[in-house]
């Protein structure tokens, strides 16, 4: 009778231990809880998945669409309304408002043939020293289209190589943040002073050289 106790006790320790080892397994043996995410970053405060639209709170007034502008653009001068929203892992990120350096804002769509054009441009800049160190970049993820090309636009950038310096705020389901600053077009590119008032705005693919020389042209010139 001892012996099949003892039998029978083993027999129930195995299986605990067994079914401790499956959900290791399950749970992929790693108990950081952490998510990879674009660029290189991972999700922080409990390691939310990747998300490929996000709520966005707009606070401001919105701009007119440069898609209407004939004439002089009315933005010019104008403060960008502020977007709060969060990156594709979920970590708060907000355009628009003072930021204490001028910003370029390139809002991209991971289905459009002009943004997979201007993303190789941009880099090609930065890589020679074109973008000035006192001008920060940043893009809005937007218009996302799940059947379109490049889907999901998170892997699409890393596969771009999008630079990790460079965050990326990810756009409602209705492309409000590309809405209310008057997107008319894409890419669709704005350059707004340290203070957040935008100094000038462009839709459509610019070479390297076509950005730098639209860059110099715009951005205030260097403190003495």
């Amino acid at each position: 009778m001892k012996n099949r106790t003892l039998i029978i006790v083993v027999g129930v320790v195995v299986l605990i231990l067994g079914l401790g080892g499956a959900v290791v397994l399950l749970s992929g043996g790693d108990d950081d809880g952490s998510v990879s995410a674009p660029n290189g970053t991972s999700g922080e405060g409990g390691g939310e998945e990747l998300q490929h639209t996000r709520p966005v709170e707009v606070i401001g007034d919105p701009l007119a669409s440069l898609g209407t502008v004939v004439d002089g653009d009315p933005a010019i001068g104008q403060a960008m309304p502020v977007v709060e929203g969060a990156t594709f892992d979920g970590q708060p990120l907000s355009i628009g408002g003072s930021t204490g350096q001028p910003t370029l804002y390139v809002f991209l769509a991971h289905w459009c043939p002009h943004c997979n054009d201007e993303i190789p441009e941009l880099i090609e800049l930065n890589d020679r020293g074109g973008v000035p160190a006192d001008v920060d970049v940043v893009a809005i993820s937007t218009a996302v289209d799940p059947s379109g090309p490049n889907y999901p636009p998170s892997q699409w950038l890393v596969d771009k190589e999008w630079p990790s310096a460079w965050p990326v705020l990810v756009d409602d389901d209705a492309s409000t943040s590309f809405i209310v600053n008057g997107g008319g077009g894409f890419p669709y590119l704005m350059i707004v002073d340290a203070d957040g008032n935008v100094l000038d705005r462009a839709s459509g693919t610019k070479s390297a050289d076509e950005l730098d020389a639209w860059l110099q042209a715009t951005l205030p010139p260097p403190a003495t």
